[in-house]
């Protein structure tokens, strides 16, 4: 018979044990801490080492710098049986030869081709998930001893937590940093008892792209003027000076149009402010979410005014498609070749051959 771990809601922290054995919410009754695990780069977990060898894993809240979201104390156990809400978790569990665990997965059906499409198709991973809709039962089928979620859900996670089903919530997404939403993977290898195996994957990732970023940083003297973004009624949204991408486009040797702002999320700004400031720019990046990507108004949105900018008239528009390539999976745990592909554009922006995920923009008329 599986035990269930015992868990205790205390404000907005969720408390739960890997085993059948009472946690105790207070710190100061819990064993000495002797070591505590601090990311480099991603602001979302940190971990400490009690003096049982138990963990005690924190997940902050993203969206609100400050807050915790979830605290976990667990204890190291045989992890058979896994699933996860998100196809972007896929390739954490890849690096770390734990896909055979993975039991469930939501929106399988619109996995990539690989391995884990294999697994679905073959009908040793199964789909969690109807519409757009968590499918409580599918997750009860497959008795997972962990549940990897998206950091919001509420009370519609407590069904899963009083079967003894564990839920981690995961908001690699939210990271600022392209190293920072790829260092999740030593969260996900604390969890699956991998935790060498997985800080050795995240040291090399961080190796070749620390590199890269190094090298490029030697080599340029010019940074070319990027912005990105797209329309959203008659404003402009795009992301801010501390975001994901403009941390890429830094790094890749450019210099981010709206690199002054102080923004915590996108910025929204009057079409007009925009276009003033981004009329000058020289290369304009976007990401599309589209099956036939041939048309200039994938780009302007149908918007004339949009090809007199001077990015679209030289044709220095970039575009990453998220349909086409997975961006928001694969592509977490190849930062450096997100870093290669925005470094060759700005180098030249007819160069696409070994690009992977963005791309110049080809249809222009």
């Amino acid at each position: 018979m599986k035990y269930a771990p015992v868990f205790f809601i205390v404000g907005f922290m969720i408390l739960f044990s890997g085993c059948a054995e009472t946690a105790r919410t207070k710190e100061d009754a819990l064993p000495a801490v002797v070591d505590h695990i601090r990311p480099r780069y991603a602001q979302g977990f940190d971990w400490k080492v009690l003096a049982d060898s138990s963990y005690l894993i924190t997940i902050f809240n993203l969206e609100s710098p400050g807050d915790t979201l979830q605290v976990i104390r667990w204890k190291k156990r045989s992890m058979e049986r896994l699933a996860s809400l998100s196809t972007t978790h896929i390739p954490f569990f890849t690096a770390l030869e734990g896909l055979q665990q993975l039991k469930g997965v939501g929106f399988a059906d619109r996995l990539p081709e690989g391995e884990a499409k294999r697994l679905f198709d073959n009908n040793d991973l199964i789909n969690l998930t109807s519409g757009n809709e968590l499918e409580p039962e599918a997750v009860f089928s497959i008795e997972p001893d962990l549940l990897f979620v998206y950091p919001f859900g509420g009370k519609s996670y407590d069904k899963f937590l009083s079967h003894g089903i564990g839920c981690v919530q995961v908001s690699e997404y939210l990271e600022k940093h392209p190293l920072g939403r790829a260092e999740w993977i030593r969260l996900f290898g604390c969890l699956l008892n991998k935790q060498t195996l997985a800080d050795n994957v995240f040291a090399q990732l961080e190796q070749e792209y620390v590199s890269l970023r190094d090298s490029i940083a030697k080599r340029v003297s010019n940074r070319p003027v990027v912005f990105a973004g797209s329309m959203d009624g008659d404003r402009w949204a795009v992301p801010s000076a501390n975001s994901y991408l403009a941390t890429l486009i830094y790094d890749a040797g450019g210099s981010y149009l709206f690199s002054d702002s102080s923004a915590t999320g996108n910025l929204v700004l009057p079409f007009e402010s925009f276009y003033q400031s981004a009329s000058k720019a020289d290369f304009w990046g976007k990401i599309i979410y589209e099956p036939n990507p041939n048309s200039p108004d994938v780009i302007t949105q149908g918007d004339n005014r949009l090809r007199e900018l001077k990015a679209f008239g030289n044709h220095h528009v970039f575009v990453c498609n998220a349909m086409q390539t997975d961006y928001h999976g694969q592509a977490v745990m190849e930062p450096h070749q997100l870093l290669l592909d925005l470094h060759q554009i700005f180098e030249n922006s007819e160069f696409s051959g070994s690009n992977r995920y963005f791309k110049p923009w080809t249809y222009y008329d």
